[in-house]
């Protein structure tokens, strides 16, 4: 009777180490599995951020873009190339007079 006891008693002490220790691998994947997790969230708000920053820089350089396709447009004109070479070159057409104001 005393061994069937004592058998019985060793079996609830591994049980219970068992439970202990299962207890404690656990905690420490779940300890494990939260800072990885953590660590993704982190990285995933900073990839938001930057996408965000990003598209407004897209944002910017497409209506500089447009704005110096606009300029390269108006820059081909004839007029503008004309009144260019007048204002900046003093350039004249044929058969015109300078008039320019005493200084």
């Amino acid at each position: 009777m005393r061994k069937a006891r004592q058998k019985i008693k060793t079996q609830n002490r591994q049980r219970v180490r068992l439970r202990k220790g299962s207890v404690f691998l656990l905690c420490v994947m779940l300890a494990i599995i939260g800072s990885s997790a953590w660590q993704i969230w982190k990285l995933r708000i900073q990839v938001e951020d930057q996408l965000a920053h990003l598209n407004q820089e897209k944002g910017t350089l497409q209506q500089q873009e447009k704005l110096l396709r606009d300029e390269i447009a108006q820059l081909n004109t004839p007029s503008y190339i004309e009144q260019l070479a007048r204002e900046q070159l003093g350039l004249v057409k044929h058969g015109e007079i300078i008039i320019s104001p005493k200084n």
